[in-house]
C-alpha cells in the first residue's frame, strides 16, 4: 500500500452560498471560514462510486467527535489528489473524490484536520470507478502539444446516445460526466444541457434544452455529484424558450438570454419576428424577471440578408416553443455577458452586431457592427459577421469568436478567428489589435467560443466544421504572441457540433499535490 504524507498545504477557505440548497447535520458542509475546532479522528471509511456519475467517488463514515476531514487518493499513472476539507457537525461524514478516470483502481486516505496544518491519520483503503457511457467511452481528445493553464475543460454533449455534460483533463481524458434526464430512448426528447455555468463552490447551472438543445425548458442546478438543488420551470410563457446563454452574476443570481416573438410582424408579406430577451433568476428566492427586450429598442427594420429571414424547415432555427415555421429568425443573440461596471454586451449573431445594454437595463448605451452600428471599422477586414460569445475585458477591450460567415471576398471572405477588439468611443472607431487564424484555415459556420485566461492566454474552440463524421473540432489555448500552448483535436461520431467549451482549476475544489 502506498503511504501517505499528513503534511499537506490546505486550500484557503472562503464563504461561498450554495443557493437553493437544503442541509442535513449529517451531511459535511464547505466550510464558511477556519474554525478552531480540533481534527476529529477518523474511525470508518467506506467507499462507493455514486449511480449519476461512476467517475465521481463517497466516501462516508465516522469521526471521534465533530469537526474537519478530506480525503487524499492516488493512481501511480495518474497522479495523486486532495479533496477540499469539509465540516461534519456529528460523527459522520461524507467527501467526495472527483478528477477520476474510467475502470480505474486508486489508493485513499481520509484525514481528520484543524484547518490550520494539524492532522490526524485516518483509514485507508482502495476503490474503482466505473466506466464511461459508451459514446463518451468511443469519443476521443487527442492533444498535439502542450498543457493548458487549467487542468480542466468543460463542454456540453448533446448527440445520440448521451445528452450532458463531461469534463476533460489536461491529458484529454473525461474525468467527470453529467447525464441529462432521458426521454424516449435513442430520441432526442429527453433534456439536452446546453449552455452552463459554474459557481466557485463548483455547483453548475446549466439550460434544460430540448428540440435540439438550443431551446430550454428552464434551468438546472446541480452539485458536481449530479443532485440537483434549484430549478426554474420555463415552459416557454411567459419567459421562453430560454436559449444559448446562462452567466452567474456576482450576488449569485443567474442572468440568461430568452425570446419573444413579435407576431404582426414585419415585410411583405409579414412574417413573424423572433428577438431576444434577458432575464434574470435568483434561485435563492424563485424569483424570475424579463429585464431586457429587444423590441425595445431596435426596429426589425434593422436586419441583414440572409439570415434575418431564416426560417423553418430549412434553417434549424427555432421559431418559437411551438417551432412556427413563418417566424424569423431576426436578431439571434448568442451571449450576454455583465461587464464590471454592470453593462451587459449582447452578440447578435443575425445582425453581424454586438450592442452594450446599460446597467439598468433600460437603454442601449453603444452598437457596433451592422446595421445601425454606433461606430466605423476604419480598416474593413477587422469586421466580423455572426459573432459568438462577445466578451468585455477589464481593459475595455472585446474578445469575441468571429465565424465569419458570408464575409465579402475583399475582406478575406468566410474564416473563422478568435478576435480582440480596441473601442474608442471619442472618435466612434474600433480596430482589431489581436486575432488567432487557424493554420490551415477553418470555417466554423456556427457555434464556436472564446474565454480570455488569466495569464492572457486565449482559450478557443473552433466547433463546427463541413467535414465527415466523426467530424473534428479543435480546442485550442493560444498566448498573446499568437503561439500554440495546448492544441487538442476531438472527435465524438454523430456529434454535429460543439457549442462552447469552458476551463476549471478543478471539479470540486480537489487539488493535484506532488
Amino acid at each position: 500500500m502506498r503511504s501517505f504524507s499528513v503534511a499537506v498545504t490546505l486550500p484557503a477557505i472562503t464563504l461561498i452560498v450554495a443557493v437553493g440548497t437544503s442541509c442535513s447535520e449529517s451531511v459535511p458542509e464547505r466550510l464558511p471560514n477556519p474554525t478552531p475546532l480540533p481534527a476529529p479522528k477518523v474511525l470508518t471509511a467506506t467507499a462507493r462510486t455514486l449511480e449519476t456519475s461512476g467517475l465521481v467517488v463517497e466516501l462516508t463514515g465516522t469521526l471521534s467527535a465533530p469537526g474537519n476531514i478530506y480525503v487524499e487518493y492516488a493512481n501511480s499513472s495518474h497522479g495523486r489528489f486532495q479533496s477540499r476539507p469539509v465540516r461534519s457537525n456529528q460523527n459522520t461524514y461524507t467527501v467526495h473524490a472527483t478528477r477520476l478516470r474510467a475502470d480505474t483502481i486508486y489508493e485513499y486516505q481520509v484525514f481528520g484536520t484543524d484547518l490550520h496544518g494539524g492532522t490526524t491519520t485516518g483509514p485507508t483503503g482502495t476503490f474503482e470507478t466505473g466506466p464511461l457511457p459508451k459514446v463518451l467511452e468511443e469519443s476521443r481528445f487527442k492533444v498535439y502539444a502542450g498543457q493548458p493553464t487549467r487542468p480542466i475543460t468543460f463542454l456540453e454533449y448533446r448527440q445520440k446516445g448521451f445528452m450532458g455534460l463531461a469534463a476533460v483533463d489536461s491529458e484529454g481524458e473525461i474525468v467527470w460526466y453529467f447525464k441529462g434526464a432521458d426521454g424516449i430512448p435513442d430520441e432526442p426528447t429527453g433534456e439536452q444541457p446546453y449552455s452552463m455555468a459554474r459557481r466557485p463552490n463548483g455547483n453548475i447551472v446549466y439550460i434544460a434544452g430540448f428540440q435540439g438543445g438550443t431551446t430550454g425548458k428552464g434551468l438546472v442546478e446541480i452539485k458536481p455529484t449530479g443532485e440537483e438543488i434549484a430549478r426554474l420551470v420555463d415552459e416557454c410563457s411567459p419567459y421562453g424558450p430560454i436559449h444559448h446563454e446562462v452567466q452567474i452574476l456576482r450576488d449569485g443570481r443567474v442572468m440568461y438570454l430568452s425570446r419573444e416573438i413579435q407576431w404582426e410582424g414585419f415585410g411583405n408579406p409579414a412574417h413573424p419576428q423572433e428577438g431576444d430577451t434577458i432575464g434574470i433568476w435568483n434561485p435563492s428566492t424563485g424569483k424570475n424577471q424579463i429585464m431586457w427586450n429587444i423590441f425595445d429598442h431596435i426596429a426589425p427594420s434593422d436586419r441583414t440578408a440572409p439570415d434575418s429571414d431564416r426560417r423553418l424547415p430549412g434553417f434549424p432555427v427555432w421559431g418559437g416553443c411551438d417551432r412556427d415555421r413563418s417566424v424569423q429568425d431576426w436578431s439571434h443573440a448568442n451571449s450576454a455577458v455583465m461587464a464590471e461596471d454592470g453593462s451587459v454586451l449582447v452578440s447578435l449573431r443575425h445582425l453581424d452586431q454586438i450592442v452594450s445594454i446599460s446597467p439598468d437595463f433600460k437603454k442601449i448605451q453603444w452598437r457596433i457592427g451592422g446595421p445601425g452600428s454606433d461606430y466605423v471599422f476604419p480598416q474593413a477586414s477587422d469586421r466580423f459577421y455572426e459573432p459568438h460569445t462577445a466578451i468585455p475585458l477589464a481593459n475595455g477591450h472585446i474578445l469575441m469568436f468571429d465565424n465569419g460567415n458570408d464575409r465579402p471576398n475583399e475582406e478575406g471572405g468566410q474564416y473563422s478567428r478568435a478576435l480582440e477588439l480596441e473601442v474608442d468611443h471619442k472618435n466612434k472607431t474600433v480596430r482589431k489589435i489581436w486575432e488567432f487564424v487557424h493554420d490551415p484555415i477553418i470555417f466554423s459556420v456556427c457555434c464556436s467560443s472564446v474565454e480570455r485566461l488569466p495569464n492572457g492566454n486565449t482559450l478557443v474552440l473552433f466547433g463546427s466544421n463541413f467535414l465527415p463524421d466523426p467530424r473534428p473540432f479543435k480546442i485550442m489555448e493560444i498566448t498573446p504572441e499568437g503561439q500554440v500552448a495546448w492544441d487538442v483535436l476531438h472527435q465524438s461520431r454523430e456529434k454535429q457540433n460543439q457549442y462552447r467549451v469552458y476551463s476549471a482549476d478543478s471539479i470540486m475544489e480537489e487539488q493535484r499535490i506532488e
